[in-house]
């Protein structure tokens, strides 16, 4: 195994602890859940593969169902996320960059980076809320609870932002 996997497979262990011994269990005002894992998928590099982009979306999904008890609603939200985020970052980037091209604000400053990681964890919330309900009927619940869940999500990445190494 290179150390660049060995990194990704100890963040991946502690961003999973992290999420279901601690933040799984964060339900502020009833509506909004932080989903931490979000940073993992984010700062993936940019060379990383569709395939293994959507197979850590779905490891982190599964873990997480397993743990909350909650029948796959996370992994078919990372999962697309995951699935999604390679043409979000599309978007944000162009094609003469180099291969190991890490997303963040060092490299797409402030702006350009909030903006990538709101759409990606708006994709996950809008996704998991209505698997979660199974119903939209209580459409204004689920656009609070997905706003409130982005607005809570998007304060650790940019809390895990100011204390990333390579920033």
């Amino acid at each position: 195994m290179t150390s660049k996997t060995l990194i990704r497979t100890r963040n991946f262990v502690l961003l999973a602890l992290a999420q279901v011994i601690i933040f799984s269990q964060i339900h502020l005002f009833g509506y909004a859940t932080a989903c931490i894992f979000a940073i993992f998928l984010l700062k993936l590099p940019r060379h990383t593969t569709q395939n293994e982009m959507i197979i850590w979306g779905f490891l982190f999904g599964i873990v997480t169902d397993m743990f909350c008890n909650t029948p796959g609603i996370h992994s078919a939200a990372a999962t697309a996320m995951a699935f999604s985020r390679k043409y979000i970052l599309a978007a944000f980037t162009h094609k003469g960059l180099p291969d190991d091209f890490i997303p963040g604000v060092k490299s797409l400053k402030w702006g350009g980076y909030l903006v990538y990681a709101i759409i990606c964890v708006s994709i996950f919330y809008a996704v998991l809320f209505p698997l979660e309900v199974f119903a939209v009927r209580h459409f204004t619940t689920l656009l609070i609870s997905t706003a409130g869940s982005t607005a809570l999500t998007m304060l650790f990445v940019v809390v895990a932002e100011f204390f990333s190494p390579n920033r």
